[in-house]
């Protein structure tokens, strides 16, 4: 018993070092933030960003980085490495939102690392949204009242929204979209994405 609990210490350990390794290399700039074969998020979030053209962009984003797990690379989507790069290069700023210190922290830890400005917010997004940006990546919980509460108090202002794990936590959201014949783009990756492009005003 106490061998197999050992090899299992060893294995959680390994594993951890290759996160660790992998996490270091990327945010010194030595592997390319990509997963290759993997159906990513990457593709939305750079497209939502061009329809900006180089201009500064406000981003607010519910969800910080919750592990630098590879693994969690396509499922997680480390959205905020794509939008701090962005708006370091072209202005803006980045509003993050989460109840989740630990993620706090790593999305501090990639800013540092990456050199871009991030504003990190300790406490409940419903509190903080409001309506001075120009992006919204609803990425909080798993709560279809909770992502529908957040669309709703930013579903006037001309912005792109983006709504992750659709498929879980947009059930409701969907609902009103749909009644209200308010258009989205779907996307079928992960647990489902959407964008609601807002720009034109609804």
């Amino acid at each position: 018993m106490g061998a197999k609990k050992n090899r299992s210490n060893r294995t959680k350990e390994k594993q951890s070092m290759k996160e660790y390794q992998f996490a270091s290399e990327l945010l010194d700039g030595m592997v390319v933030n990509e997963i290759s074969g993997a159906d990513t998020r990457d593709f939305i979030f750079h497209s939502c960003l061009e329809k900006f053209n180089n201009q500064p962009v406000n981003i607010f984003q519910i969800g910080a980085i919750e592990t630098f797990d590879v693994r969690w690379r396509v499922g997680s989507g480390w959205s905020d490495i794509i939008f701090g790069q962005y708006i370091s290069k072209h202005g803006g700023k980045l509003t993050i939102v989460d109840i989740n210190i630990n993620n706090l922290a790593h999305s501090s830890y990639a800013a540092t690392k990456l050199n871009y400005e991030v504003d990190l917010v300790y406490g409940d997004a419903i509190s903080h949204i409001n309506d001075e940006y120009n992006i919204y990546y609803l990425d909080g919980s798993n709560d279809p009242q909770e992502t529908l509460d957040q669309y709703l108090k930013i579903k006037h202002v001309k912005s792109i929204v983006i709504v992750d794990d659709f498929k879980i936590k947009g059930t409701l959201l969907k609902k009103y979209l749909e009644e209200n014949n308010i258009a989205y783009t779907f996307y079928n990756v992960a647990n489902e994405v959407i964008t609601i492009d807002q720009l034109e005003g609804n």
